[in-house]
């Protein structure tokens, strides 16, 4: 006799009780994240210290797979690898799973990402109206910047100067 283990199928009410560990909920289904390695981390820490540095006093800065609501029913939830949220949009410091669309959300790539997971991560992002998403990649040194409502993104190498939000300007290459 075979026992099939039913899958958990997660609902925004399990917001407050989610399970501890690195993983996605997409359509009420968990994806488990491979956990990522140091060169990942570092860059997570470079950017959110250039972004504390001129931006602290102007909103909140969070790093380590931020939790997103992009959509309550289906469920479905993002991990974000760096967010910054002004206090215009948020006058109090989150609490919890972001629930109102950040500023500007910054994904490094790992090698575990496939190019679909990409496209649909910042698709979930920008449809919730995200300003900017910035996907930073180490293996091929190039960075590239999503703008809500903008058709083209730019896309810049590590030694190329680019904005990374409201006149911060930043060059990899001099930060990592």
């Amino acid at each position: 006799m075979t026992t099939l283990l039913e899958k958990k199928i997660f609902t925004y009410e399990d917001i407050n009780s989610l399970p501890e560990g690195n993983y996605e909920i997409i359509d009420g289904e968990r994806r488990d994240m491979t956990p990522t390695g140091f060169e990942h981390g570092d860059f997570e820490s470079s950017l959110s210290e250039i972004l504390r540095k001129h931006l602290k006093s102007k909103g909140y800065i969070a790093v380590g797979e931020v939790g997103i609501v992009i959509k309550r029913s289906p469920f479905r939830l993002r991990a974000a690898d760096v967010v910054y949220i002004s206090k215009e949009k948020s006058p109090e410091k989150p609490k919890g799973m972001l629930e109102i669309p950040p500023d500007l959300i910054i994904e490094i790539i790992s090698e575990s990402n496939t190019q679909w997971e990409i496209a649909e991560r910042v698709k979930d992002y920008l449809s919730i109206g995200v300003n900017k998403v910035v996907l930073v990649d180490p293996f091929t040194e190039t960075v590239t910047v999503f703008t809500h409502g903008k058709k083209e993104a730019g896309y810049y190498s590590f030694d190329d100067e680019f904005e990374l939000i409201d006149g911060v300007f930043v060059k990899l290459k001099e930060i990592v």
